[in-house]
């Protein structure tokens, strides 16, 4: 069982990208932080196989979140996706400081799924 958390205080996007991990039927467990001391919190108590990240959230900046998350070194090997409707031109060279990976909103579901199914391994 692959083990993700997505960071997303808005739950619609939630709700869509739960779906697309349904559909992919590739033993996904999916657990939500609506907030950054919520997904520093979670961190902490689990481990999860990729972490997905929103830039905007209601407490704190995606990019400290992933910062704070990553000082744990048990996620010193996990992968970070930053998922995020700041796309301007020069966002991506800025994100893929800190993330592992780049997809903006809104999700395109077959890019999404093969970005998942890289960071998890799937075939």
């Amino acid at each position: 069982m692959n083990r993700i958390l997505l960071v997303e205080d808005n739950g619609h996007n939630s709700r869509l990208i739960d779906q697309i991990l349904m559909d992919m039927d590739v033993g996904i467990e999916l657990s939500i932080a609506e907030s950054g001391k919520g997904a520093i919190q979670l961190a902490n108590e689990n481990d999860f196989d990729l972490v997905i990240m929103d830039i905007s959230l209601p407490d704190m900046n995606g990019i400290d979140v992933t910062n704070e998350i990553k000082r744990n070194l048990n996620y010193k090997e996990v992968p970070f996706m930053v998922a995020t409707a700041h796309a301007m031109s020069n966002d991506e060279a800025v994100f893929m400081e800190t993330f592992d990976d780049y997809i903006s909103k809104p999700i395109d579901d077959d890019v999404f799924t093969e970005k998942i199914n890289k960071w998890l391994g799937v075939k």
